[in-house]
């Protein structure tokens, strides 16, 4: 998947990365999201990586683009990190993961979901 990251600094491409469905948030190392501007959020997470192993990842705020559909996202990042598109990201963006084909694919129109019931009392 080509994944565009944006900060308040610029944008980056990010060609071929790997989508992870069993991955929560998207990871990228820690120079691109200082040289985009990601901002830095004050919560750091436990992430489990692949092998079992335990790291502690710092969090950003940024923007994902891809084929023109943009949306806010969180950004992991800890020392060693592999580039990968999470869940969140998907989500965000509208995308979902084909289990047959694995392949993209879109699950609602272009646009940032957002659903509230109104109360009908």
């Amino acid at each position: 998947m080509d994944l565009v990251l944006e900060g308040l600094k610029g944008r980056k491409k990010l060609e071929g990365v790997l989508v992870d469905t069993g991955a929560t948030f998207t990871c990228v190392e820690e120079d691109v999201l200082e040289e985009i501007g990601a901002q830095k959020l004050p919560v750091r997470v436990e992430v489990e990586l692949g092998n079992g192993e335990g790291v502690l990842a710092d969090s950003y705020g940024a923007a994902a683009e891809f084929e023109g559909r943009k949306a806010p996202v969180v950004v992991i990042s800890f020392p060693g990190a592999k580039r990968i598109v999470g869940v969140q990201t998907l989500e965000a963006l509208g995308l979902r993961v084909d289990p047959v084909t694995g392949k993209l694919e879109y699950v609602r129109e272009k646009g940032v979901a957002y659903f509230y019931l109104a109360s009908t009392r």
